[in-house]
Formats: structure tokens, sequence, C-alpha cells
């Protein structure tokens, strides 16, 4: 995937990436997280050179009244051995494991249900080379193939993620499927989509939807959760480097999608602001005057 990141001819996997795997298991004492909007607190451990355990804690079991936003803002430190999470004012939750023999085993416990145990999952390196070798060859049956596995998306979207030095897993995605569509690889981008974001509230999906539009595929808009529903993002951009922004109502309107507006406009796109350049600003309604649709206009009257 190194390559739809860079856009340079090397493999995800080449020495410098070995590198920095390999420092990465030197610094286990505080290892990276993920906490999805289904209240699962996932991290990988590495395991030697061979791959990482996948491990998955599901938060609502150890907080069964708190909120994604409240489970964001507690303090998780994670290491090879000790999980320990806090907050102001509560007591902390803290264990200490190892995973031997495929096996999950706390020794020592505070604040931990006692009938509670990690999801865990070994992931192969060669697993994911081999994942990534069906994005940069854009190998559609292969990837979608990988539906009916019972892969840990989550984590390794964060290994990915932490590989190329992505600061959240929201980042290193948007990033992806910008390189993805940039080769024209529409289906590709979906399937990404598809298979890491489909759960995931927090990601940007503008230019994945905004493609779609331009391509008339309902079906995939109507499965999205429409994230950047009235977000303004770049569309077109000039010879001088200039560019139009657009919102998702907007784009719509351009391509005079009357199925697509109506569809965004029962979601609660917004009217007042859906097309920019410069400082030349305008509304739903401004825009479709000028693509002088009397269908358009009426369904924003």
């Amino acid at each position: 995937m190194l390559c739809l990141l860079t856009s340079l001819a090397t493999s995800l996997f080449a020495d410098q990436n070995k590198i920095v795997f390999q420092s990465q298991q030197q610094t286990v004492n505080r290892l990276p997280f993920y906490i999805t909007d289904q209240l699962t607190l996932c991290y990988n451990l590495p395991v030697d050179t061979m791959g990482v355990y996948a491990i998955q804690i599901n938060l609502n079991r150890l907080f069964p009244t708190a909120t994604a936003e409240h489970l964001r803002s507690k303090y998780y430190e994670l290491s090879d051995s000790t999980i320990t999470i806090t907050n102001y004012a509560e007591p902390a939750i803290s264990i200490n494991y190892r995973v031997t023999d495929n096996n999950f085993v706390i020794s020592k416990s505070s604040n931990w249900l006692a009938d509670y145990q990690p999801e865990f999952q070994f992931i192969a390196l060669d697993s994911l080379r081999h994942m990534e070798n069906l994005f940069d060859t854009n190998d559609l049956d292969g990837l979608m193939q990988l539906e009916a596995t019972k892969l840990p998306f989550e984590n390794i979207l964060l290994f990915f993620s932490q590989l190329h030095g992505f600061s959240t897993v929201e980042e290193f995605s948007s990033n992806a499927i910008h390189r993805i569509l940039e080769k024209d690889q529409y289906a590709i981008a979906k399937q990404f989509h598809h298979l890491f974001l489909t759960r995931n509230r927090q990601v940007d999906d503008f230019e994945i939807l905004k493609a779609a539009i331009e391509k008339n595929d309902m079906d995939f808009i109507r499965k999205t959760s429409l994230n950047s529903l009235n977000h303004l993002g770049i569309d077109e951009v000039k010879a001088d480097y200039s560019f139009t922004q657009c919102t998702l109502l907007g784009k719509a309107i351009l391509m005079k999608n009357n199925i697509a507006i109506d569809y965004l406009l029962q979601k609660g796109a917004t009217k007042e602001k859906v097309y920019q350049y410069g400082s030349n600003v305008l509304s739903a309604f401004q825009l479709a005057e000028r693509t002088k649709s009397k269908k358009i206009i009426k369904l924003l009257q």
C-alpha cells in the first residue's frame, strides 16, 4: 500500500519498513491504539518478526453506560504485559497479562471483570503482505474474497496507519482513498471503504462520495454514513492551481443528479452554502439556477 500513499515503487515491507516494525517492538511500553465507534479498544502486540497479535477489548463490558466520546477521553496505557485505563475521579482499571500458547492469560487485575478476557488473533506478516499486494495490483476479486474472512480489519487498519506514520486511522484512510482515486481505481477505493470504514463515523468520506455522485452510484451512497454530508471539499483544481469547492449536495447539483439531490436533502443536507470559488459563494438554489434545470430548482423549493 506504500505506493498508493507515496507513489513510490517500493514494497510495503521493504527493509526500511521492517526496521520501523522492529523499532515498534522495542518500544512496547506504549502501544498505539484505536477506539472504534462500536466501543472496541484495538491494539496490536508485535510477535518477533512473524506478525502481530490483534487484540480487541469490548469497552462496553467495562463501562456499560459510557459513550464513545467519554471512552476516548480516558487515558490508556498499553504495553506487552499491562493494560491500564484511568480517568479523573474514577478508579483505575488495570491488568497484568501475557499471551502464551495461544492463550490470553491475566495474572493480576484491578477493577477488571473477572469473567472477561479480550479477544485476540494472530496475523502473520505474510497475510499483511498479501493484502498490500492486492491493493498494489488492483486485484478487486482478491479484495472481495477478504470479506468472507474473519480478520480484525480495525487492527489491520491501525497497523498500516502506524507503519506509515499517520497519527490517526482516519488520516491514513482519507489519504489512502485519495491516492487510490488518483489512479482512477474507484472500485478499489470502494472496497477499501467497505473493508475498513463502513462503521467508522469519524472518517472524512467526502472524496469517495464525490466520486460516487459522479458515477451515479446510489447503491454505495445509501450504504455510507454520510460523515461529510455538509463538508465543503475540493471539487476541481484548475490550471492555475486555484480550485472550486462544493458540498455533496453541490456536487449532485453540478452533475444534475436528481436522485442524489433528493436523497441528500432527505438526509439533512444544507442548502445555504454548497459551492465556492474564491470569494464567490453560492447557495443550492443559486447553483441550481446556473444549471437551468427546472427539475432541480423544483426539488430545492
